[in-house]
């Protein structure tokens, strides 16, 4: 019975600290919605949020997506903003968009991806990296199996 209770606490511990780990962004901060009178609870996955961040039409400046400067000239443009009003480059505004997934990815995430870009911006074209294909055995594996939320670096 202690070892039940010691694997539930651990389990929700990780829960915890995954729910913590988007504590300081401002869109992204939760996936799910709470219900009213008139609408019901929802989930929705941190990938299609963020995919809908960077696609929706509407929305000009993604607060939780930042871009970072990469030669003396968007060095320049960015040290010269903080004087005149210099905006950001848009995800969307370039042809391929390059999406790197840490840790894994399932084929649902990628059906996902592939309908969630379809809907909002049929025309662009999205390249999904990972560094490995899940499959639904590996999902609690990777989060409760092993300390993936405070790995050992050797410092």
């Amino acid at each position: 019975m202690e070892t039940a209770h010691a694997t539930v606490d651990r389990v929700f511990r990780t829960l915890r600290a995954l729910g913590h780990a988007r504590s300081h962004l401002k869109h992204l901060r939760s996936t799910y919605s709470p219900g009213d009178g008139v609408h019901q609870a929802m989930y929705r996955p941190l990938l299609k949020v963020v995919l809908e961040e960077i696609f929706h039409p509407d929305r000009l400046d993604c607060p939780d997506i930042e871009h970072m400067s990469a030669g003396l000239t968007d060095l320049l443009k960015t040290g010269f903003s903080m004087f005149m009003k210099v905006s950001r480059p848009h995800p969307s505004d370039h042809a391929p968009l390059l999406l790197f997934l840490v840790g894994g990815v399932t084929p649902s995430e990628l059906r996902l991806v592939r309908e969630t870009v379809s809907a909002h911006k049929p025309s662009s074209q999205v390249l999904v990296l990972s560094t490995r294909l899940l499959t639904p055995k590996d999902v609690p594996e990777l989060l409760f199996g092993t300390e993936r939320l405070f790995p050992d670096i050797g410092v």
